[in-house]
């Protein structure tokens, strides 16, 4: 993954108080630091109390609102950052107090494509749990990083996001009951998580269903249906789309050609490369890589 841009900040407010985000591309999150508070999304009906440690992440760009209690005046977010003084935003009336770290970030939207076709829009992590602790020492971390603005900072701060995410997804994977199907129900299925694995770490092997069935300890129809069944495609259909994911992936950060980045997934043949990464992607290689880099010269990789 690569974080393009990201921005956060620490709000101190005191009650009555309340914010309403805005429509925005990408992922936005808030760490509850102390205090409590409510959070209501498009996503989520009934509204969501919030207690000192849990941590949520919006991920499909649509607006929340957090408040202290029902009825408090919301602020727009664009008001609430005009206060803002280095690092902290003050809003609220004076009465009971809660601090959270709040902000939000892009990852590629090709690097993101797997996990948004698992995941909720919005992942809510409880206090108390092991990679809830982590996520609030990286945003520790990032709060150090900011204020010192050291040499190579801007790089540790994208890394740094980057880990944010990768700890909120895996104790959501922790905390919630997995999806019975896609990717994340195969590489969790104790039947089929080894050929997953497999599939991942070598595309460019030459995979047949006997091969897969065998990594698997399985008969090759057995192995076969219950791919398809946690999977809801085959399995060889699931290594053409994680082909051509890596593709595009190796087309937008590696110098190689078009030509070594077939072999490096599996295909021989650059002509049959190009026809299933077109009926897969829509564009050719060729175009995919011309867009690429239009449009990466068009965006930082990470702006504060």
């Amino acid at each position: 993954m690569r974080v393009q841009k990201a921005l956060f900040t620490r709000v101190e407010a005191s009650a009555p108080w309340g914010v309403r985000s805005p429509v925005h591309d990408g992922f936005k999150f808030a760490l509850l630091v102390r205090g409590s508070c409510v959070l209501t999304t498009r996503a989520n009906e009934a509204p969501i109390t919030l207690r000192s440690g849990d941590v949520f992440i919006a991920l499909d760009g649509s607006p929340y609102e957090t408040y202290d209690a029902p009825g408090s005046a919301l602020l727009d977010c664009a008001e609430v950052m005009a206060r803002q003084i280095d690092d902290t935003i003050a809003i609220g009336g004076g009465g009971a107090a809660s601090t959270f770290i709040s902000g939000c970030f892009e990852i590629d939207a090709h690097d993101a494509a797997p996990l948004m076709s698992v995941l909720p829009s919005l992942l809510l992590l409880r206090a108390g749990e092991e990679s809830n602790r982590a996520i609030e020492e990286l945003l520790g971390m990032l709060a150090r990083e900011t204020a010192r603005r050291n040499m190579g900072s801007d790089a540790m701060i994208a890394r740094l996001f980057e880990l944010l995410f990768i700890h909120a997804v895996r104790a959501y994977c922790e905390q919630q009951a997995l999806p019975k199907t896609g990717w994340l129900a195969v590489t969790s299925d104790p039947h089929l998580k080894h050929a997953a694995h497999a599939m991942h770490s070598d595309l460019a092997n030459e995979w047949t269903l006997d091969s897969l069935a065998k990594i698997a300890g399985m008969s090759r129809s057995a192995f076969a249906a219950r791919f398809k069944e946690k999977a809801g495609q085959t399995a060889l259909d699931y290594l053409i789309r994680w082909r051509m994911h890596k593709a595009t992936h190796l087309i937008q950060r590696s110098e190689l050609s078009l030509h070594e980045i077939a072999n490096c997934i599996g295909y021989r043949s650059e002509a049959a490369f190009n026809r299933m990464f077109k009926r897969e992607v829509g564009t050719t290689p060729g175009q995919f890589k011309r867009a690429s880099r239009i449009a990466s010269s068009l965006v930082p990789n990470v702006v504060h």
